[in-house]
């Protein structure tokens, strides 16, 4: 592979709009309190020139974050509870400002993700460990409303329940006929769906692929494909949740608050091939954004 093969997603990634919205922020902030954040974008009619990068045509760009952008003009009604990286609670604008921009960033990186995942033709994300790989399984997760795409195997019990798909492959202690849960039947790998105490998730075994991968490597549900497929393989990680999808939910049904702490980081796994050919771009676009960059690799 070549970056030229690339060029549609480098060329996001060289227009970060994070640095945009941390304008509109400020200029917000210094305004009367009848202006509106599209009061804000309406007046960035001319090219801004950045350390980083020109936008020659800077409104239309935030117009399409407008909904996430408008989090700042209402903090009070921004409803979790963020902490700093030593645990000590922050306000409500800084927490309604780090909730803004992870929404942004997550959606950017869909579009851009999309962008660079196409050329590369590879099936790193849909299929489970190779024979002489150290791991035993790769978990996909899935929310409650994406596990109909898939025609699998279901269990959900106490035992499931109880543990996370990790913690019950160390410890031993979730068995499918006998067997551990990631070694798929005896007729051979296959992927099943587990409910844990984080949610559900899809289980690929050494060797077995996502039911939705056919053999010319197209998937059967791309345009429905799960919210973790749109977002391979560079993650918006400004804010850590700080509990499970279960958990969050049981909070909320409460009235508690769901919490989160601030890392204002992004994470690139390096087994990606486009991840690996693009560090530099990557690492360029987290320091534009005002992000730490981490590199990571998933697989051993």
């Amino acid at each position: 592979m070549k970056k030229e093969d690339f060029q549609d997603g480098i060329e996001l990634l060289k227009q970060p709009v994070l640095p945009l919205v941390s304008m509109v922020q400020f200029m917000y902030h210094l305004s009367d309190s009848k202006t509106t954040i599209e009061d804000i974008i309406a007046e960035m009619t001319q090219p801004i020139e950045t350390v980083y990068t020109v936008y020659p045509d800077p409104a239309p760009l935030l117009r399409g974050y407008i909904d996430q952008l408008h989090l700042v003009e209402t903090p009070e009604k921004v409803d979790i509870e963020v902490v700093n990286e030593a645990g000590q609670p922050v306000d409500a604008v800084t927490a309604c400002v780090a909730l803004m921009k992870q929404r942004i960033l997550e959606a950017e990186l869909e579009e851009i993700n999309s962008l660079l995942c196409v050329p590369c033709h590879c099936q790193l994300c849909c299929v489970g460990p190779e024979k002489d790989m150290a791991q035993e399984f790769f978990e996909i997760p899935l929310q409650d409303a994406e596990i109909d795409l898939f025609a699998l195997r279901r269990h959900d019990t106490p035992a499931s329940r109880s543990s996370k798909a990790l913690d019950a492959a160390e410890n031993d202690v979730f068995l499918v006929n006998g067997r551990p849960f990631y070694q798929g039947t005896a007729q051979g790998s296959v992927p099943e769906l587990f409910h844990w105490q984080n949610g559900w998730s899809m289980i690929l075994p050494k060797e077995a692929s996502c039911p939705a991968l056919e053999q010319n490597g197209r998937c059967t549900v791309y345009s429905q494909r799960p919210q973790v497929c749109r977002r391979p393989q560079i993650f918006s990680y400004i804010l850590e949740p700080l509990q499970s999808m279960e958990s969050i939910e049981s909070m909320e049904s409460m009235g508690q608050r769901r919490k989160y702490r601030i890392r204002n980081s992004l994470l690139a796994v390096t087994d990606c091939p486009y991840v690996q050919l693009l560090q530099d771009e990557i690492a360029a676009y987290a320091a534009a954004s005002e992000l730490q960059c981490i590199l990571k690799a998933n697989k051993d």
